[in-house]
């Protein structure tokens, strides 16, 4: 493996948290010291602060001991829904060192996550969970998540017990990733939880005046806008079939449900878009699938597993739903050059753009590819396992 496949330097950044590039790419601000092991890794010095580390740093892949293309091969039979066991047969690698990447692969999904996923433009979100097994078969643990129906984004994720503390968890997650939480409609199941906590997470709070001079000051409520809303849609199901469907405006207008199922092009409230999700993540996490052997060993194992999972799903992984026609076939091209335009995003011409975005026969593509971080606008290209495990994550404060 040459240097001709490493990340461009211009996609890195400084990783102290002290000097004045800290996270910020473009800045010509690093130069190669020198390359070191069989894998060609760099050895950068930063000009601004003085500072010299491996670019490895602050990727999963730091002090792990493991070649890339080993690393590689166990990520992706990982988001495959390979299992830890069956992992170890194909890669030939220890099944205790594949929970110890996977370990790594789940912190570094979160973190990615967590710096790139922010400030979404979602004006509907649909909200479900999925159960698997850790520990034993017996053991259920519930994995959470928020998906943006237009794009099929992932917004948040969360794993624990099936409570009110693990909704609560997932909601508050989703609502600081959006732009304008105020004017968000959510459909859901029926978890009495999303009910409850609706107003309290996406809503305005204001203190009531008290009336009089004595007593206590009047508790905290929460405000919703007109342009939020809460649909309840509850199935009654006789077996395995699904036998009726009743949907409830929990809170908001009727008016303001309609143009969102308008925009969205949907004839009727409905959680297909979380559902069609939760299918893709029994297929991506051998520890969800419903009639299996397989079960993670911890929930920690459960919980990186599931975030790893979301990672690749989001940016990995083509959505066939979102598929759009372009407006001239264009030719193939790949490379790094994708990952780099998440950092310098607005400085490409629209005929890079579209070069990248070309995936196919030498005679171009019809439509273009997308992934739901497309879709969101959050990258130009569809990413591979590899561009992730060597993208550096910068979180706010320096801890890794």
């Amino acid at each position: 493996m040459g240097n001709r496949d490493r990340p461009p330097l211009e996609s890195l950044s400084c990783v102290n948290s002290e000097c004045p590039s800290y996270g910020q790419a473009c800045q010509s601000n690093l130069k190669v010291r020198k390359t070191y092991g069989r894998d060609h890794i760099r050895f950068l010095r930063c000009r601004t602060c003085g500072l010299e580390f491996s670019e490895r740093k602050n990727t999963p892949l730091w002090n792990a001991r493991i070649r890339e293309s080993k690393a590689n091969a166990i990520a992706e039979q990982l988001a495959e829904g390979t299992s830890v066991k069956a992992t170890a047969r194909l890669t030939s690698a220890c099944p205790e060192t594949i929970r110890r990447l996977a370990v790594r692969l789940g912190r570094h999904a979160t973190r990615f996550h967590d710096q790139h996923v922010q400030r979404l433009a979602s004006t509907s979100l649909q909200a479900d969970a999925r159960w698997g097994f850790a520990g034993s078969k017996r053991d259920q643990v519930w994995q959470a998540e928020v998906i943006d129906p237009a794009t099929r984004l992932v917004v948040a994720s969360a794993t624990g017990r099936r409570n009110e503390a693990l909704i609560e968890q997932v909601m508050l997650d989703a609502a600081a990733r959006l732009a304008y939480p105020q004017g968000v409609v959510l459909f859901t199941d029926g978890e009495p939880s999303y009910e409850k906590l609706f107003r309290q997470v996406f809503g305005r709070a204001y203190r009531p005046a008290r009336k009089g001079s004595r007593g206590r000051f009047p508790k905290v409520r929460y405000r919703l806008s007109r342009r939020q809303a809460h649909v309840v849609v509850r199935k009654t199901r006789q077996g395995r079939r699904v036998v009726k469907v009743d949907t409830r405006v929990a809170h908001g207008s009727g008016k303001r449900i309609i143009r969102e199922l308008s925009r969205l092009g949907f004839s009727k409230p409905n959680t297909s878009a979380i559902e069609r999700r939760n299918g893709t993540a029994r297929s991506m996490d051998a520890t969800s699938v419903r009639k299996t052997l397989s079960f993670a060993k911890t929930p920690e194992l459960r919980a990186v597993l599931g975030a790893w999972g979301v990672l690749v799903y989001n940016w990995a992984r083509e959505c066939r739903s979102l598929r759009r026609p372009l407006a001239w076939p264009q030719g193939p091209e790949g490379g790094w050059r994708g990952v780099f335009s998440v950092h310098r995003a607005g400085h490409r011409s629209e005929a890079e753009a579209g070069a990248d975005r070309g995936d196919g026969s030498a005679g171009g593509v019809r439509d273009e590819r997308r992934s739901p971080a497309m879709a969101a606008s959050l990258t130009d290209r569809i990413w591979s396992v590899r561009e992730l495990l060597l993208s550096p994550t910068y979180p706010a404060g320096g801890k890794r």
